[in-house]
């Protein structure tokens, strides 16, 4: 994969940390879409990878786990609360402390696997992301249906109106 896409994806996911440390809306379009769309484009490129192995699929499965794994964890310790009539979400310390233990956690378990014989690029950076916002979605939906408050609107952003064009 070209190391452009692979920025921007990065660069998105910072972002969405630091938004989520300064506070944000609780919402179901920014809860649920980047996981989807990051899996999606992640799955599409592991089944696209030539000579993809067993191994190498194993170990796919395996980040993914750990990514799903500290995603939980990090929407466990986000702070949920009321603002305006809506849901907020806002990261602790914690939650950014497993942000960061996340990327390393994975960056030692994908120099291991290349060590060990797997191909570097069978698990794209996508979807080892789209799998830990998942994880976070998981337990963010319920913790935000278990309050009496409801998930904020969605909000028109500077780019939805160029996609609508």
């Amino acid at each position: 994969m070209n190391s452009w896409p692979v920025a921007v994806f990065v660069i998105g996911a910072i972002v969405v940390v630091a938004l989520r440390v300064i506070g944000e809306p609780l919402n179901w379009r920014d809860v649920v879409a980047p996981p989807l769309v990051l899996c999606a484009i992640g799955v599409w490129g592991v089944v696209r990878f030539p000579d993809l192995t067993g191994a190498d699929i194993a170990w796919v499965v395996g980040s993914c786990v750990v990514g799903f794994a500290f995603g939980a964890a990090r929407g466990a310790t986000a702070t949920i609360y009321t603002k305006n009539g809506e849901l907020w979400q806002r990261y602790t310390k914690w939650s950014l402390a497993l942000v960061v233990a996340g990327v390393v956690v994975s960056g030692a378990y994908t120099l291991l696997a290349v060590k060990l014989g797997m191909h570097d690029g069978a698990r794209p950076y996508q979807l080892a992301i789209g799998i830990s916002f998942a994880g976070e979605a998981a337990v963010l939906i319920p913790r935000g249906l278990a309050m009496d408050t409801p998930f904020a609107r969605d909000r028109e952003r500077p780019w939805d109106r160029l996609l609508r064009r």
